[in-house]
């Protein structure tokens, strides 16, 4: 009996052993180009849907503060617009950002520096609009308060260079990749000079 339960522990480490070796030679074998394709195309989708929570309310609490500023619309709406976007774009709070925070490029796909690309996006979203909505709810009930809109401006620069860099990041990835049809990440621009008013 024991020599059968040996053998069964034999022939059990060899068919671990067989799948051990066959996965090895599975993850040993060169990537196509076209599966490093499929894999970039897959990373963006996931950029895009990771950062979209905090950037539609990012664009509804700048399009509430236009219409706050132009005399038109709610403070209160105003408020509840930008607070939402703070907490949408806090990677404590925001599962989308958390989500990026975590995210892993694809092994298939080195020296592209697309891990760049992801930490210009996640500073983007919690270091540049984070601090972005505070200061429009600190502008909506003190607007001349002088402080508040250096700190909006200097965020409003940053956001738009590191949504710059992720960009060009991704643009040469996919020439290299040869995908002529990327379309960069149009995100919410801070200054207005972009997408602002929400979908």
């Amino acid at each position: 009996m024991a020599r059968l339960r040996a053998y069964r522990w034999l022939g059990l480490a060899g068919v671990v052993v067989v799948l051990c070796a066959a996965a090895s030679i599975l993850l040993s074998q060169p990537t196509s180009a076209s599966q490093r394709r499929t894999q970039f195309h897959s990373m963006v989708a996931t950029l895009r849907a990771d950062l979209t929570a905090c950037d539609n309310r990012a664009a509804a609490a700048v399009w509430a503060w236009q219409k706050r500023v132009q005399g038109s619309g709610s403070l209160s709406h105003a408020e509840a617009t930008a607070k939402a976007a703070a907490v949408a774009c806090n990677p404590s709070t925001g599962n989308g950002v958390f989500n990026l925070t975590l995210y892993a490029v694809p092994t298939a796909l080195p020296k592209l520096r697309l891990n760049y690309a992801v930490s210009c996006l996640g500073v983007w979203a919690q270091e540049d609009v984070q601090p972005a909505m505070l200061a429009i709810q600190d502008l909506l009930r003190q607007p001349a308060d002088q402080t508040e809109a250096t700190a909006y401006r200097r965020a409003a620069g940053f956001a738009a260079s590191n949504l710059a860099s992720a960009n060009l990041v991704l643009q040469r990835a996919a020439r290299k990749l040869g995908i002529t049809d990327f379309a960069p990440l149009q995100l919410t621009s801070l200054t207005t000079t972009g997408r602002v008013q929400p979908n």
